[in-house]
C-alpha cells in the first residue's frame, strides 16, 4: 500500500465526515406557518385576508376565532389550493417548489342559558409533506419566506361566546411540533475500498414534541351595517435537534458495542464523531391586527385592516452545532495521518429583522340574487414590506417587498329542503403576488458571495366547499 493512495482514502474519508457536518449545521430554511403566506379558505383569500371583522365560516380559526360565535348555523368547509413560485437569484430560477393542500374545518353553535356559543376546528394539511426541514450552505442565497414556509401542517382549536348580540370573543391553541432526531452508525469501514468492503449499521431515533401557541379576538358591531375587530397570535418557534454519533464513545452502549473500525491495513483501530446541530427552522413572530368592516347596502361590503408582525424578535436560522472527531491512530501511522485537534462548530447568528405593518383591503359585492340563488365577486390587496435588511454578515438570506392581489367568486345556494336543511356555497380566489427587483447588498467588498439581485412573481389559486346545517 502506498503512502499516497492511504493518505487520500484517509483524506475522502474526513472530507465527506466533514461535508455532512457543514451542511446539517449549516442553517436551515426558515419559515412561518402557511396561512401567513396564502391565507385560509377561499372567500378570506380573496378578499385580501381583510376579514378580522368580517368572518364566521372555519377560516376564523386563523384570521379571527371571535367570528365562530356569529355563525348561525353549523358549517363544515373543506378546500384545496396549489400555489407555484417563479423566484429568482442573479436572474436564475431559485427552485422553489410548489406548494398544495387540503384545508378544512368545522363551526359547531351551541347555547347555554341564552349565551351563545361556538367551537371551531381548522387543519392546513400539505398533500407532499407533513413537515419539511432543509440545511442550507450559509454561502447559498436563498428565499428566507418562501421555501419552506407552506410546508407546515396547522391545526387550531377555538371556542367563542356571544355575550350580547354586539360583541363576540374568542380564543384558543393551534399546535405544531418540533423533533429531535438522533443517527447512530457502527460498523467497520475499510478506508481503500469503502464501497465494497466496508459493513456499517444505523439506527435513527425520531422524537416529536408538540409546541401550542395562542389565539384570542374580538368582534365589536355596535350597528348591522359596521363591525370592527382585533385579534392577537402568538409567536413560536419550532426548534430541530438532530444528534449524530458515528463509533461509540461509551464501550458498554449495547448499539455501539462494536463501535467503529477503520480498517483496510494492519490491525483495525477506532474512530468517534459526534455531532450535536440545533437550530430553529420555523418561526411565527406575534402578530396583533386590527380591522373594521362597513355595508352600506345588503349586497356590498367594505373592509379595512392593518397588521403588526413583530419581526424584531426573528429567530436567525443560524443555529449552533457542536462538532468531536477522535480517532485512535496507531504510533506507527501517525506520520501519515492527520487528525484536526478541534472542529469549529457554528454559533447563532442575530437576523436582525425589523417590525412591519401589514395593510389589507377587500371588498364583496353581490351581483345576482335569485330565491335560491347568490353570486358574489371578490377582490383585495395587501402589502408586505420586507422586514429582511440587506445582509452585513455570513448569511444570505433573500427577501424583497410583496404586492398580493386577489380576486374570487361565490356561490351560495339556500332554502335547499327537503335535500339539504341549510345551505351549500362554493368560492374560487386567485392569488398573484409581485415582488419586485432588489439587490441584496453585502457588508464586506470581500464577501465570497457578493451582492445579489432577487425578485419574482408567484400564482395560486384555489376551490372552498361549505355546508351549513340550521
Amino acid at each position: 500500500m502506498s503512502t499516497r493512495a492511504f493518505t487520500s482514502a484517509v483524506g475522502t474519508s474526513t472530507f465527506l465526515v466533514a461535508l455532512a457536518a457543514l451542511v446539517v449545521a449549516s442553517p436551515s430554511v426558515a419559515s412561518a406557518q402557511p396561512m401567513d403566506t396564502y391565507g385560509m379558505g377561499s372567500r378570506s383569500i380573496a378578499m385580501g385576508g381583510a376579514v378580522t371583522a368580517d368572518v364566521e365560516d372555519f377560516s376564523a380559526n386563523y384570521y379571527n376565532p371571535a367570528g365562530l360565535a356569529r355563525a348561525g348555523a353549523a358549517r363544515i368547509g373543506i378546500g384545496y389550493f396549489g400555489a407555484f413560485h417563479e423566484l429568482q437569484i442573479n436572474q436564475l430560477d431559485s427552485n422553489v417548489d410548489p406548494a398544495r393542500g387540503l384545508v378544512l374545518g368545522l363551526v359547531v353553535p351551541g347555547e347555554i342559558e341564552g349565551v351563545r356559543f361556538a367551537f371551531g376546528l381548522g387543519v392546513h394539511l400539505n398533500d407532499d409533506y407533513i413537515s419539511r426541514t432543509r440545511s442550507l450552505p450559509s454561502r447559498r442565497p436563498r428565499w428566507e419566506f418562501y421555501d419552506n414556509r407552506p410546508r407546515r401542517t396547522f391545526l387550531a382549536a377555538h371556542l367563542a361566546i356571544r355575550p350580547v348580540d354586539w360583541l363576540t370573543i374568542g380564543g384558543g391553541i393551534s399546535f405544531l411540533s418540533f423533533s429531535t432526531n438522533t443517527l447512530s452508525v457502527r460498523g467497520e469501514l475499510d478506508v481503500l475500498m469503502a464501497e465494497r468492503r466496508s459493513h456499517l449499521e444505523h439506527q435513527i431515533l425520531a422524537d416529536l414534541t408538540t409546541i401550542r401557541y395562542p389565539q384570542v379576538g374580538v368582534q365589536v358591531q355596535p350597528i348591522p351595517e359596521l363591525s370592527f375587530g382585533a385579534v392577537y397570535r402568538g409567536q413560536f418557534a419550532l426548534d430541530s435537534k438532530l444528534l449524530a454519533v458515528v463509533g461509540c464513545e461509551t464501550p458498554g452502549d449495547p448499539f455501539c458495542s462494536s463501535g467503529l473500525n477503520f480498517t483496510g491495513f494492519g490491525d483495525p483501530f477506532p474512530g468517534y464523531f459526534n455531532l450535536l446541530s440545533q437550530a430553529v427552522n420555523a418561526f411565527v413572530p406575534q402578530q396583533v391586527s386590527l380591522g373594521g368592516s362597513w355595508s352600506p347596502t345588503p349586497d356590498f361590503r367594505l373592509n379595512l385592516e392593518v397588521t403588526w408582525v413583530n419581526w424584531s424578535a426573528y429567530v436567525s436560522p443560524v443555529g449552533r452545532s457542536e462538532i468531536e472527531l477522535t480517532i485512535e491512530v496507531p504510533a506507527a501511522l501517525r506520520d501519515r495521518i492527520r487528525v484536526p485537534d478541534a472542529i469549529v462548530g457554528t454559533t447563532p447568528q442575530p437576523a436582525l429583522f425589523e417590525d412591519r405593518f401589514v395593510p389589507r383591503i377587500g371588498a364583496e359585492g353581490t351581483f345576482f340574487r335569485e330565491r335560491m340563488v347568490a353570486l358574489r365577486g371578490r377582490g383585495g390587496f395587501y402589502w408586505e414590506h420586507s422586514p429582511v435588511p440587506n445582509q452585513m454578515q455570513l448569511t444570505n438570506l433573500a427577501d424583497s417587498d410583496r404586492f398580493v392581489f386577489s380576486a374570487g367568486l361565490g356561490m351560495r345556494l339556500d332554502d335547499l329542503r327537503p335535500l339539504l336543511p341549510g345551505f351549500l356555497q362554493m368560492d374560487f380566489h386567485f392569488q398573484y403576488s409581485f415582488l419586485p427587483d432588489r439587490t441584496m447588498t453585502k457588508g464586506s467588498l470581500v464577501d465570497p458571495v457578493g451582492d445579489y439581485r432577487v425578485g419574482g412573481q408567484m400564482f395560486a389559486g384555489g376551490v372552498t366547499f361549505e355546508v351549513g346545517f340550521e
